[in-house]
């Protein structure tokens, strides 16, 4: 067992649902002692939010090598009293401090991640375009407002909502684009942007409560917004090493920086 302190959640992947029928997200959270990417997983929903400070029981998979990524402790025999395991923080890491913390972090490319068997990064990109691919099947369930609710120490989702995983959506949405690096695109033999599928929990949200109109979470994203900072979370799949998702596209307006 492995006790992890003081970390923050920057990102929460869309949910999923495994084999034996629990769905859960993985989150990607920062490590305020040991400055590095924390992966997370199974995380049940609405246990962990964005910023969110927490601390954590965890224990290896022996199925999953990546760098510094973590199962909860005993995560499928006590999957609704996990608050044994996970301690949550009385408050949220200080909205003051999270440009900061975002801007400390060191920017990297895929191409560094990919040569030194890195998990995770976080990356300046160079927008090119957003993309929401249909699915063949053209799934659509039928979308609900979420909520959650908490009692004796126990979340649960109120009446009526369905959970929707990710593979039940009718759309992913894409983001093609560089890496700079040095204040300039980086230099790739091809020359070609990368197409990453962007798994953030927020996004499926957005296309959850506003179907129909999905091809609004560009706007929502502010990813043609020059007022706006963009930073992506990127990090490897399981079945995949080299295969890079983004995780999260953080942002902000640059005018709350001066």
């Amino acid at each position: 067992m492995v006790l992890l302190k003081n970390l923050v959640v920057l990102g929460q992947g869309a949910p999923n649902q495994l084999k034996d029928g629990r769905q859960s997200t993985c989150v990607c959270s920062w490590s305020l002692d040991d400055k590095c990417f924390i992966r997370i997983y199974p995380v049940p929903l609405g246990w962990l939010r964005k910023w969110d400070m927490f601390d954590v029981e965890v224990e290896k998979n022996p199925r999953d090598h990546r760098e510094n990524t973590w199962k909860i402790k005993n995560s499928k025999e006590d999957w609704k009293r996990l608050d044994k395991w996970i301690k949550k923080a009385d408050k949220d890491y200080p909205k003051k401090d999270r440009i900061n913390l975002i801007e400390s972090i060191p920017k990297t490319t895929i191409s560094e991640l990919r040569e030194n068997g890195k998990s995770f990064g976080l990356i300046k990109p160079l927008i090119v375009d957003f993309k929401l691919v249909q699915k063949k099947d053209n799934t659509e369930k039928q979308m609900t407002l979420m909520g959650f609710s908490k009692s004796d120490g126990e979340t649960t989702l109120d009446e009526g909502y369905e959970i929707i995983n990710q593979k039940d959506y009718k759309y992913k949405p894409y983001l093609v684009y560089y890496c700079e690096i040095g204040g300039k695109k980086e230099s790739k033999k091809n020359n070609k942007p990368y197409e990453q599928q962007i798994t953030e929990w927020g996004c499926y949200e957005f296309m959850r409560k506003n179907s129909g109109k999905e091809s609004n979470l560009k706007d929502n994203l502010r990813l043609f917004d020059e007022e706006w900072e963009k930073y992506l979370l990127v990090g490897n799949i399981h079945k995949s090493i080299k295969t890079y998702i983004i995780i999260d596209v953080l942002r902000y307006k640059k005018k709350e920086t001066e």
